[in-house]
């Protein structure tokens, strides 16, 4: 039996499906998001470069390029209501040469002011200045101030923990598996067998958008996973900006980045593959990293990694952004392939999929008692701030883990805790605290039975001993 019609589901759980369940949370409508993953942020989200982009280099009058221009406006506020840690250090794409200058002058700065963007050459001095890690072989360079840097996972978390304040159902663990069209609505029918009747769907599944339009017979786009490595290192860069190559027709190229809760970003790679469940990292890969980089930063090859990792992007058939309502049924709206820049636009397609629900007959009236910032939920009281660390690496205490666990939006995975906590980011990866945390999570009800470290069947263990 299916529950109370909804007015809208959200399908998918990365930064783009919560950030338009935030926007949709605060008018007075049911609603709900499904995520096949156990937690949120388990996608794309989860591993990228954490760089919030102005769309300086999106190609104008585009989709993607109006939803960045929107997101620009909406960030600064958004930094402050939902405590997202943001570092506005600006970025430079680098010219090593007259031909990649040539480049910039003639694409990039025009691409630029198209957009609405605010750019300007800067010349070698400066960027060594502020940069003393980059090349000597430096001859200038583009300077983008209005780029920035963010927490992928906070800005994720928050939008969902905020919705839920705001009334809004989440449901984990709940893969859609068929749509079944009816008079009165949209069923959707989940993993586990629970049906849920609503009056709009929202399609933001990102790798699996093309396969969730196929449910209901659309089969307008298709998405290619192409896969991104990195390499993480905590060792000190001589940068304080995103150091950017000139981009080549098929991929921005591998950046230096710092990273908004500590260290540096290495990558990524441009990997087109047909799985989209392959996230492995490869030696062939790490060393394209490593190649690319050290071309920006020659100290590249020398910095110890404590992480590497691969994020798969969604590249679209379309060749540009997916937001309208499907031609099968116009009761489900598509926010699809969103490709990198999907963090950065993130606020912009949440506005854009709210306007399109209100072309198909969505009425949005305001709440009343909407919440638009996240409240402080716990106090500085010494329960909470218990003084046992419990990650060394990162100085995690205790109480910061019981208060992950007391959340809005509690997680139920190791990689969870690391999400909300920054336990397990550091040097040992985890291998000291998770026993610690996982003692901490079966105290808050978390069953440490068979415990997942993230996705789905992901399992720390084989079973609890009897001894």
């Amino acid at each position: 039996m299916a529950d109370k019609m909804k007015d809208v589901v959200v399908i998918g759980g990365g930064v783009v499906g919560t950030s338009i369940l935030r926007k949709l949370s605060y008018y007075d409508l049911d609603i709900a998001l499904v995520e096949k993953q156990p937690d949120v942020c388990e996608g794309s989200s989860k591993a990228n470069s954490g760089i919030v982009h102005t769309g300086f280099d999106a190609p104008p009058n585009t989709v993607e390029a109006e939803a960045l221009k929107r997101s620009r406006e909406l960030w600064p506020q958004l930094v402050e209501d939902l405590k997202i840690p943001f570092i506005p250090c600006g970025a430079v794409m680098i010219a090593t040469s007259e031909e990649e200058k040539e480049i910039i002058e003639k694409k990039y700065i025009p691409n630029a002011e198209a957009n609405g963007v605010e750019v300007s050459w800067i010349s070698r001095e400066e960027i060594l200045e502020m940069n003393p890690a980059v090349t000597d072989k430096v001859i200038g360079g583009l300077l983008i101030e209005g780029e920035s840097i963010c927490d992928p996972f906070t800005a994720t978390r928050s939008h969902a923990e905020l919705a839920a304040l705001n009334g809004a159902e989440i449901y984990l663990g709940a893969g859609v598996v068929n749509i079944e069209k009816c008079s009165e609505g949209l069923k959707l029918i989940l993993e586990d067998g629970k049906e849920i009747m609503t009056r709009y769907a929202v399609n933001a599944a990102g790798l699996y958008s093309d396969q969730i339009a196929r449910l209901i017979g659309d089969e307008s786009f298709t998405i290619t996973p192409r896969k991104g490595q990195f390499l993480l290192t905590e060792e000190r860069v001589e940068i304080s900006q995103v150091i950017l190559p000139v981009p080549t027709p098929k991929s921005k190229g591998t950046l230096v980045s710092p990273v908004a809760f500590g260290g540096f970003l290495l990558g990524p790679t441009a990997e087109d593959q047909e799985d989209k469940t392959d996230f492995s990292t490869t030696e062939e890969g790490l060393e394209k990293v490593l190649a690319g980089c050290e071309k920006l930063v020659p100290g590249s090859r020398e910095y110890e990694s404590i992480r590497q990792f691969a994020g798969l992007r969604a590249v679209c058939s379309t060749g540009d952004y997916v937001i309208r309502p499907s031609e099968a049924d116009k009761r489900l709206v598509h926010a699809a392939g969103i490709r990198s820049t999907g963090l950065s636009a993130s606020p912009g397609i949440a506005e854009l999929v709210a306007e399109q629900l209100q072309s198909v007959g969505l009425e949005l009236i305001e709440k009343e008692d909407a919440l638009y910032e996240t409240p402080n939920l716990f106090d500085d009281s010494e329960e909470d701030q218990t003084g046992e660390i419990v990650c060394l690496c990162r100085s995690i205490t205790r109480g910061e883990i019981e208060n992950a666990l007391k959340s809005p939006l509690p997680p139920t995975t190791i990689d969870g805790i690391k999400r909300r906590t920054g336990a397990t980011l550091g040097d040992c990866q985890g291998n000291c605290c998770i026993p610690k945390i996982l003692e901490i999570m079966e105290e808050h009800g978390v069953s440490s039975d068979r415990p997942l470290k993230g996705l789905q069947k992901s399992y720390l263990t084989v079973g609890r001993g009897n001894n």
